[in-house]
């Protein structure tokens, strides 16, 4: 018993010891404890955003509030490539590429993270005998690309807090 028991300890010691943290738990800068989410509330992206923020204990404001930090999504874009081609001249993949500008600003206006740009892209094939198929994933592609979003700036948010 005792063995086990110490086993535990040094294994939790260990896990703290190297930076191990839960995925989703995301360490973001002091400043965003609470937050102006400027952008268009409809959008998938922006509810997949407000959700994750919530979940690392970021109150979400709709409105800019004078002790509220900023996120501003000043343009997110999702558009379809042709990637390929067959012999035929008859497309046989596409590339889905969803481009996301933003910036973050402290309750102060001072700016923590400059205008960026992140871009995410997924590859897909597609069969014109097969086209209800293709439309569902083409929509599942949207939906992961969306949620990947997501995540890479929530790391990328992490980051401006380590600095």
């Amino acid at each position: 018993m005792k063995a086990l028991i110490l086993s535990l300890v040094v294994t939790t010691l260990l896990t703290a010891g190297c930076g191990f943290q839960l995925r989703g738990e995301a360490r973001l800068p002091v400043e965003m404890q609470r937050t102006h989410l400027a952008a268009d509330p409809t959008s998938p992206f922006v509810r997949e955003l407000a959700q994750r923020l919530r979940a690392n204990g970021v109150q979400v404001l709709e409105r800019p509030e004078e002790k509220a930090a900023t996120l501003l999504v000043v343009g997110e874009r999702m558009r379809r490539e042709t990637l390929t081609l067959s012999a035929s001249a008859r497309v046989r993949e596409f590339l889905l590429v969803f481009e996301l500008d933003f910036e973050l600003r402290d309750a102060q206006g001072e700016i923590l993270i400059p205008r960026e740009q992140l871009r995410m892209t997924r590859d897909y094939s597609f069969d014109e005998l097969e086209i209800l198929a293709a439309t569902r994933e083409e929509e599942f592609l949207r939906a992961d690309l969306r949620q990947a979003m997501a995540g890479q700036l929530m790391r990328r948010l992490e980051a401006a807090g380590r600095r």
